[in-house]
């Protein structure tokens, strides 16, 4: 370093140790969110008959099973879209505040366990917008983590977290889920820490320049994880490359590139619609959800995918347990 940015350094380092210092030292409180909101939704199953009070459907079913009955196997392999209402308590009667509108599908053979993607719709009084969900949802287990994973209206770039609940099950007619949402909060700043951040940020800088003509190193992601899954197939799939198929999975992930290596999770969601003709091509849905001594919790998966390219980038849009708010 130059003698020159060695005294600029040097000043801004004690000017930011001063600022530190000047600030009133005071307990650091847990970080709350910044919103709170309950509200539970109701799900009445069409099954054939009851089409003026039905607000689900299956829309996809393996092949043999019809869209009213649902499959065996824990229904594994059956797609529901619904457009539920929304209330602030658990009455099926109460006024809505807005609708619940999405799809899940159940993805899991030896046990109940579904992923979701769905949007909250307001349109009251008290809240205009969308809230927007995406996840694993392990059905089994009394209380489930889902990633909030974007907003408009009054929930603009909404990030948090949804704990569902299941408060009422009936049967393959109805059931009520009760969703706590919390949205993360952005710390704010006084004037004196905004200050010491801008002086630590211009020492690094001074710190880390560079003579002219030096190439600069590549940017490491915080965290890099390294997984391999792969589907197996059991049916023939549609012609044109596939498109309009839509494939249900529940993949073991292990650490290498061998089957047969003890999983430490399974990825569990959809890849649908192959949805180019002319190549092959589709969009996936899906999480890693982990359960192993090393890792607890899930992640967020949302992307096109070109199949035939050989290498793809996929969106990371969410996370629970150890990877919150991945």
């Amino acid at each position: 370093m130059e003698p020159k940015n060695l005294i600029i350094a040097l000043f801004l380092l004690s000017l930011f140790f001063g600022s530190l210092s000047a600030t009133p030292t005071r307990k650091i409180k847990a970080r709350n969110p910044c919103k709170r909101f309950v509200f539970y939704f109701h799900d009445i199953i069409y099954n054939g008959k009851n089409s003026n009070n039905a607000t689900s459907a299956m829309v996809g079913a393996p092949a043999g099973a019809n869209t009213t009955i649902m499959a065996g196997q824990n229904h594994f392999g059956d797609l529901i879209v619904f457009d539920d209402p929304i209330t602030l308590d658990n009455n099926l009667h109460s006024t809505p505040v807005g609708r619940a509108q999405g799809f899940y599908v159940y993805d899991k053979k030896d046990i109940f366990t579904a992923w979701m993607g769905f949007s909250f719709v307001f349109n009251s009084t008290q809240h205009k917008g969308s809230i927007n969900f995406a996840g694993a949802d392990p059905l089994m287990n009394k209380t489930r983590d889902i990633s909030v994973v974007g907003g408009t209206g009054d929930f603009f770039m909404a990030r948090g977290i949804a704990t569902l609940m299941t408060d009422a099950f009936e049967g393959e007619v109805y059931f009520r889920l009760r969703v706590d949402i919390k949205l993360a909060s952005q710390q704010e700043m006084g004037t004196t820490k905004l200050i010491s951040v801008l002086l630590l940020f211009l020492l690094i800088s001074s710190l880390n320049a560079t003579p002219a003509g030096k190439r600069n190193r590549a940017k490491r992601q915080c965290k890099r994880l390294g997984h391999l899954l792969g589907p197996i197939y059991k049916t023939i799939l549609a012609g044109q490359n596939h498109f309009g198929d839509l494939v249900v999975f529940d993949n073991p992930i292990t650490l290498d590139s061998n089957l047969h290596s003890t999983p430490i999770g399974r990825a569990q969601g959809i890849y649908y619609a192959y949805e180019a003709k002319q190549t092959y091509s589709a969009l996936l849905g899906f999480s890693f959800v982990f359960n192993s001594t090393k890792h607890k919790g899930s992640i967020n998966f949302s992307e096109a995918d070109p199949t035939l390219n050989k290498t793809k980038y996929i969106s990371v849009i969410g996370g629970t347990g150890d990877f919150f708010m991945a």
